[in-house]
């Protein structure tokens, strides 16, 4: 049984400063690191799988009950209540590449509903996290909602769909949409990192409708940034649908606007 929920945070944020150590490690090596191929550039890499084997030890060790549901070692189903969603690392192509932009992300749902986001960049020693009405934090240090800047200035992340994985025209239709009303979009390849900044003004929004996203890609992100008092719903704006085939985190005031602009593709 799961006593308490802080206790089931703190060792969630545990779990992903040990797997975190080890993806230091691995990115010391890279161009070293052997991997495998499970689809048209989706790779996956001893690290991932070690990652993720990491944080269900952690957890388990603590909460044996408890349900996981890993990118790697797909679902593991109990009677809990508790599931723990993990991207062991995010970002695993960057990682390869020698590209210093990845994460860890873990969730926790209690039924169908989110409860516990932390995402963690290894290399800043930067973790973000939240749990259901405390609000956000960078480390130890609490977070207000970022100023909201007018569209011309907003700086906005996406995820770009490859070779066969999602939808290339939505996406650049999107691009073709927002690229001249706004100050710069970026891919850089880590959604729940990217999500997971809005929370620090970063970026001002993420969207994704055109990616192929998978619920443990953003299920950290949508935590954090619904926490840092950023407006988080999919493209027909609803907040809590069956399952999340698109995206659009922003701050309040400038959601509306953004949703109306993607869906007028």
């Amino acid at each position: 049984m799961l006593d308490s929920s802080n206790d089931l945070l703190e060792t969630v944020k545990q779990a992903a400063y040990e797997a975190g150590a080890l993806l230091r490690e691995g990115y010391s090596l890279k161009g070293r690191i052997a991997f495998e191929q499970k689809g048209a550039s989706d790779f996956v890499s001893y690290y991932d799988t070690a990652a993720e084997n990491i944080i269900i030890d952690c957890i388990n060790s603590a909460f044996p009950d408890i349900a996981f549901l890993g990118e790697e070692s797909g679902l593991t189903p109990t009677d809990s209540d508790y599931t723990v969603i993990i991207d062991p690392l995010d970002g695993t192509s960057n990682f390869l590449h020698g590209v210093p932009h990845f994460s860890v992300s873990i969730a926790v749902t209690k039924g169908d509903e989110l409860i516990i986001g932390v995402v963690y960049q290894p290399l800043l020693d930067e973790m973000l996290w939240a749990s259901l009405g405390t609000g956000v934090f960078l480390n130890d240090t609490p977070l207000t909602t970022p100023e909201p800047r007018p569209l011309n200035e907003m700086l906005i992340s996406t995820c770009l769909p490859y070779h066969a994985k999602g939808d290339c025209t939505t996406a650049l239709d999107q691009l073709a949409a927002l690229m001249p009303q706004v100050a710069g979009i970026r891919s850089p390849g880590s959604a729940a990192l990217e999500i997971a900044y809005t929370s620090l003004g970063r970026f001002d929004a993420f969207w994704s409708q055109g990616a192929k996203l998978d619920f443990w890609d953003i299920a950290a992100g949508i935590v954090i940034a619904r926490e840092a008092g950023y407006t988080v719903t999919d493209l027909t704006g609803e907040p809590h649908p069956a399952q999340w085939n698109s995206l659009l985190a922003a701050h309040p005031e400038r959601h509306s606007q953004l949703l109306a602009c993607l869906n007028a593709c």
